[in-house]
């Protein structure tokens, strides 16, 4: 049995497709599985992923409906390895992704999350990374206190327990299906004392602005469960539940942000907003959002 299961969701993919399986393949690590859900692909993809099972390098499923989250939860259902790695097509991952996780999982066996750093990248250049944490075992309310500031969870970078990522219930498909990534995480490092970080990037992830221009038109902004929000909220302490709620805003905050761009209307995100996680840089970055369209448009230029 693999040490990893690999699970790569994929949607017309396949002018990535190539590199990205050839960057998994390449890993120094070699004791894991790979499981490929296509949604539906009409580009090659699928005929690509269909070349690469018949020679044994990955299992393939396919699912003509739903997304990328359907996917992942799909594929982790079919997995036969005790730890998660996802994966995405429009990803690379560079030689040492997996042996870091095997040699941190090794060191740290009371963890069931480890997060890896990512870059993004435009075009062949990798963009500025934000402040990230140290490597090393990082307790809840530090996790949570640096998520309210940036994302230093992508789920490219990532491995989880499978009994753990089952037992949450896998990422959310219903109103959080724009988001779910982050939402999902959020409420793993709610149920986990400690999570594991490692600073060295391992994973370059190409950055594409085209899904968020195009979600940002949904009216209902993305916000997690009311009802596990406010029980995960009393299992936390005051500041750590601070944190979460400050982390939510700023995702509200990041779409609108999107939709203004747009010339939409944020009414629904700004009324979304929580006040006990409002921190000065939210305050402002609302009453940017206030400014009718014509003076945010020269605010911006």
């Amino acid at each position: 049995m693999a040490f990893f299961s690999v699970v790569i969701p994929v949607l017309n993919q396949v002018a990535t497709l190539t590199d990205s399986l050839a960057s998994l393949y390449q890993q120094t690590y070699r004791d894991f599985e790979v499981i490929a859900v296509d949604g539906g692909s009409t580009d090659g993809s699928y005929q690509l992923l269909e070349q690469h099972a018949g020679k044994g390098r990955l299992r393939l499923y396919r699912q003509d409906e739903g997304g990328a989250q359907e996917a992942r939860n799909f594929g982790a259902e079919q997995a036969r390895a005790a730890w998660l790695v996802f994966f995405d097509a429009d990803s690379i991952l560079l030689f040492d992704h997996l042996s870091r996780y095997a040699e941190a999982i090794a060191r740290h066996a009371d963890i069931e999350l480890f997060v890896n750093a990512y870059q993004q990248m435009e075009g062949h250049r990798r963009l500025p990374r934000t402040a990230s944490l140290p490597s090393g075992v990082i307790p809840r309310r530090t996790a949570l206190a640096a998520i309210a500031q940036h994302d230093f969870i992508h789920t490219g970078g990532t491995c989880i327990r499978r009994g753990r990522f089952l037992a949450l219930g896998g990422f959310p498909l219903d109103g959080l299906r724009d988001d779910g990534d982050i939402h999902f995480w959020l409420k793993v490092l709610c149920e986990l004392a400690a999570i594991h970080y490692d600073d060295t990037v391992t994973c370059l992830w190409l950055s594409d602005d085209r899904n968020g221009n195009r979600d940002a038109g949904e009216s209902t902004p993305p916000r997690p469960d009311a009802e596990w929000l406010a029980q995960c909220s009393a299992r936390l302490s005051w500041r750590e539940a601070r944190y979460l709620r400050a982390t939510i805003n700023r995702k509200v905050l990041d779409r609108a942000a999107r939709k203004k761009r747009l010339g939409l209307s944020v009414k629904a995100e700004l009324a979304a907003i929580s006040l006990s996680g409002l921190g000065l840089s939210h305050c402002a970055h609302v009453a940017v959002l206030m400014l009718p369209q014509s003076c945010y448009e020269r605010y911006r230029k």
